[in-house]
């Protein structure tokens, strides 16, 4: 057999070479022992803090952290954005939302075919080889490239903002996080001081009971009390170690760390931002800018473009080819074909029904979402006012109970007061105490809530302690 000849080799060349030219070298990346001690290394903190200064996103602000005086809620949730492990998956969404985004813009590729006879037999006189080139497009392609694009690229925006959505999450989780272990933290240690005093007051009438001034059955009561007492301690110590735990993996620290917490610098709803909040019909105005919502509504633009396309597929596809090629006889011809599918059966129509019907689940959800986002806003305002009440009522009665505390330890020191009585007014006080630190801890909860809710953040008020 003759070799190919020359054009055909030069011609061969030049489409290895153009396909060479654009393709992307193979790269590795082994899950080795470096990678695995990167993920698990403790943060650098100085280049945290740095990018906590430039962070760039739609709802949290730059901050400057300064853990001297300890972490607070604000610069944890902007901690956990820069460095929580499950983000770093979350975020190569983007990468290829923008790799989708390119190839809905390339141009497709022409098809080349070559192909070559070589006489081998018959009686022709003067016969050479044949041989033949041909270029086929897809015009097709080339028809919907605009809208292949344009679903593309609100694809894109809408991962971008369920990206931006995501972090937030994670923001608000580790904000809640420290508002649960600073009030965990005095519950702790104000069920160690009930212990105690249940404690002192079971010893009291134990002694009570020996005397015969009191039935056994009360002691058996007390005994029950403080055995109540031990076990809610136990279970607040490990409810704050578990808090702390699971601060630890926000922020991408070891499990054993002991991150230091910025304390109150005083007492009252004024250390929250919970107490002066916008009226109701104010922070239901913008539901529809909550970055969930309208990653949604990005999507839902990206859906429909892809109905159009379906569309599209109802219409023939339409391909144009050029060729060259030359017979055994050295005729040498030119030509051009059109091919054109004929929708006779498949028609597109499943592919447009599919997209109409996603289309519409993504029209429904959008919908129902905001509406759940309002009444979710509305439950939650309601609840905090209730627990405001709460509050105002349960300080009310402290200071009663506290007065009375002071009373009994005066009365006590003086002789008046048996010791039995006094660890009454001291359990009652500390009880009372606890109460308020759980309506507090409650109100912070929903305060979170309401900044989920809602999507968006509110500021402690001017002049804060």
């Amino acid at each position: 057999m003759k070799p190919m000849t020359p054009w055909l080799l030069g011609l061969a060349a030049m489409g290895t070479l153009g396909a060479l030219g654009g393709c992307k070298a193979y790269h590795t990346l082994p899950i080795d022992a470096q990678a695995k001690h990167g993920a698990l290394a403790t943060p650098d903190l100085p280049s945290l803090q740095l990018q906590a200064k430039e962070l760039k996103h739609p709802l949290l602000k730059p901050l400057t952290i300064d853990l001297k005086d300890g972490l607070s809620p604000e610069e944890a949730a902007v901690l956990a954005v820069l460095i929580n492990p499950d983000l770093k998956g979350v975020r190569d969404q983007r990468a290829l939302a923008a790799a989708q985004l390119l190839e809905a813009g390339l141009l497709p590729d022409p098809v080349l075919s070559l192909s070559e006879d070589v006489p081998v037999g018959g009686t022709g006189q003067g016969a050479v080889t044949a041989h033949s080139a041909q270029v086929d497009l897809d015009l097709t392609s080339l028809l919907t490239r605009s809208l292949r694009r344009r679903a593309a690229r609100a694809e894109q925006q809408s991962v971008d903002l369920e990206v931006a959505w995501q972090e937030w999450q994670v923001a608000e989780a580790a904000k809640l996080s420290v508002y649960r272990i600073l009030a965990l933290d005095p519950q702790v240690e104000m069920a160690d001081q009930m212990v105690g005093a249940w404690e002192e007051m079971l010893h009291a009438m134990e002694r009570a009971a020996h005397q015969g001034s009191l039935a056994e059955s009360e002691v058996a009561s007390a005994l029950a009390s403080l055995d109540a007492g031990r076990r809610n301690a136990l279970s607040l110590r490990q409810s704050r170690d578990r808090e702390r735990q699971g601060l630890n993996a926000l922020l991408g620290l070891p499990p054993h760390a002991q991150v230091v917490l910025e304390q109150p610098k005083g007492t009252g709803p004024s250390l929250r931002p919970w107490d002066e909040l916008p009226a109701e019909q104010m922070i239901g105005r913008d539901l529809d800018q909550r970055l969930d919502l309208v990653a949604l509504q990005k999507g839902y633009e990206s859906q429909d473009a892809r109905v159009r396309l379906a569309i599209w597929s109802q219409f023939p596809t339409i391909g144009l080819s050029l060729s060259r090629a030359r017979d055994t006889s050295h005729v040498a011809t030119r030509g051009y074909g059109v091919a054109v599918s004929l929708p006779l059966f498949n028609r597109g129509q499943g592919l447009v029904a599919m997209e109409n019907a996603t289309r519409q689940q993504l029209y429904d959800e959008y919908l129902a979402r905001l509406f759940h986002a309002r009444a979710d806003v509305a439950q939650i305002l309601s609840d905090m006012e209730a627990v405001k009440g709460m509050l105002v009522s349960a300080k009310g009665a402290l200071q009663m109970l506290d007065a009375q505390a002071k009373g009994s330890e005066v009365a006590f020191a003086g002789g008046d007061l048996d010791l039995l009585s006094r660890s009454q007014s001291k359990i009652a006080l500390l009880s009372q105490r606890a109460a308020i630190v759980s309506l507090e801890a409650n109100l912070d909860e929903l305060g979170v809530a309401l900044e989920l809710a809602s999507g968006r953040t509110f500021q402690p008020k001017e002049g804060a302690p």
